[in-house]
């Protein structure tokens, strides 16, 4: 096996009490397709787990964990590659024993990439394997494989699992399955429903008073299009219907979590056809699924949250949520990751923009249990060139997205608000109003238009050179009020 090739940047932004570090690590093997699928934080370490492929040539696929300290230094690492088999992990969750629980897909050969297995295995905090099991998904067409979306631990610590079977040669067709297993692997239950679609990311929740849960998504029960199915726990049908929205269609990925006052937050990105209107979405919702309230920042360009696990909290007044562009790490170009931090009545208390020089795909958020949050995924080797790809984390602090960017210098006139000044590669916009907002320099050239939403704001910069600049606020083609910004 080639050596590991490691591109590691710590950026230790505080050695206060708390010991809080903020870190990025891209690392993997040169020309060889890895990611990161989930984040666990166990025992003072993290978890980073997903898939690799087991060489350059061969495109089979292996499970990878490595263990990472609080500071980002990866102080262990495991790889099991199977002959004539593809794996990965998806989920894991820690065990009362002390060790993790990991479940994922396995194929086999003559068709590898048909994963007709849920792979389950213990591995101890030191990355030794307890034991493992590979659990064939109940289904007899031919070409019957699937694929794992969602887990959620019941009461009962109860492990339910919740994906998709595909019973096509070629394509999808996308219906949706639960399986139900203990903590030792051994499966109890499962059941698919050739009528029930589910067409991405989603959330599993638990109701109101865990006597069952809920399917939340872009879901279909045909013919009638979903957000939500409810079920109880031997997988019976309970209800569903769509959430309560006054502000354009619900969009998958979607995450769901529940309050402790009994209410509980979703959020989507959104899109409305026929608008320029797009963005992230928070919701609320009494337990009853009445809509509270939404709070939306709107962004200049179509952005996702992360595919698995959008939002997370450790506690409800710090809600942690990111944004990453809508395009692939196989094209070229940079991005940058927006961090988002709400209360529990969804009101935005800060925001962080990472001005990245690569594409990313982010597959998972972890809020961690020092007030940071983590966002993990893959990021291309040669974007543009080639479809390989790294392992990618990233941890940010809370303070630096709550206090850090607002205690920065602010630009306000009657009816907006700017921040950071200086600006970087995002300038945040709060509206009182709906109104253009033009990037000029100091001549009075025009450089960008841009489109303002009454509410949060997030424009890009990327590719404006530093320097004096001025913003002025139109509406009708009447300008009403100009504010001068230094980008860096």
């Amino acid at each position: 096996m080639k050596k590991l090739f490691i591109t590691f940047l710590l950026l230790q932004l505080s050695l206060a009490a708390t010991a809080q570090f903020a870190f990025e690590l891209i690392f993997g093997e040169p020309q060889t397709g890895e990611g990161i699928a989930h984040t666990l934080e166990h025992q003072g370490h993290y978890y980073a787990m997903g898939g690799k492929a087991t060489s350059a040539e061969i495109n089979y696929g292996t499970k990878q964990i490595y263990k990472i300290s609080y500071d980002g230094q990866i102080i262990g690492q495991s790889y099991d590659p199977k002959p004539d088999s593809s794996y990965s992990i998806g989920f894991g969750l820690s065990k009362p024993n002390g060790n993790i629980l990991c479940f994922g897909t396995l194929g086999h050969e003559p068709y590898p990439t048909r994963a007709r297995y849920t792979y389950v295995c213990e591995i101890s905090p030191d990355l030794e394997l307890v034991w493992e099991k590979m659990d064939s998904i109940l289904e007899p067409h031919p070409h019957a494989r699937h694929r794992l979306k969602n887990m959620l631990l019941t009461p009962d610590n109860v492990v339910i699992l919740q994906g998709v079977v595909d019973t096509v040669q070629y394509g999808s067709n996308e219906f949706i399955f639960f399986a139900k297993y203990d903590l030792e692997g051994n499966r109890l239950d499962y059941e698919s429903f050739n009528n029930y679609k589910d067409k991405n990311q989603g959330s599993l929740m638990l109701n109101a008073d865990s006597s069952g849960f809920f399917l939340f998504g872009q879901l279909t029960i045909e013919p009638s299009v979903r957000s939500w199915i409810e079920f109880d726990f031997a997988f019976n049908y309970l209800g569903s219907g769509v959430l309560e929205t006054n502000f354009g269609p619900y969009w998958a990925p979607v995450t769901v979590s529940w309050l402790s006052n009994g209410n509980f937050i979703t959020t989507n990105k959104f899109s409305v056809p026929g608008t320029e209107d797009k963005g992230l979405e928070m919701r609320l919702y009494s337990s009853d699924k009445q809509l509270l309230k939404s709070t939306v920042v709107y962004h200049d360009r179509k952005i996702r949250i992360p595919e698995k696990r959008g939002m997370g909290f450790t506690d409800e007044n710090n809600i942690w949520v990111a944004t990453f562009e809508d395009i692939p790490p196989d094209f070229a170009g940079a991005e940058n990751i927006r961090f988002f931090v709400f209360d529990n009545e969804i009101n935005l208390k800060g925001s962080m923009t990472h001005g990245g020089d690569i594409r990313y795909w982010l597959w998972d958020l972890l809020a961690t249990n020092d007030t940071a949050c983590i966002v993990g995924g893959f990021v291309g080797e040669n974007p543009g060139i080639t479809n390989k790809y790294d392992n990618y984390l990233m941890k940010v602090r809370l303070d630096d997205v709550v206090t850090g960017i607002n205690k920065q210098e602010r630009k306000s006139g009657t009816s907006v608000e700017v921040w950071p000044v200086p600006a970087g590669e995002t300038l945040h916009v709060k509206s009182s109003i709906d109104s253009e907002l033009l990037v000029l320099n100091a001549e009075g050239k025009l450089f960008s238009t841009h489109t303002i939403k009454q509410g949060y704001n997030l424009i890009t910069l990327t590719g404006l050179s530093p320097g004096l600049y001025l913003i002025a606020i139109t509406q009708n083609e009447n300008i009403i009020e100009t504010l001068k910004i230094i980008k860096q």
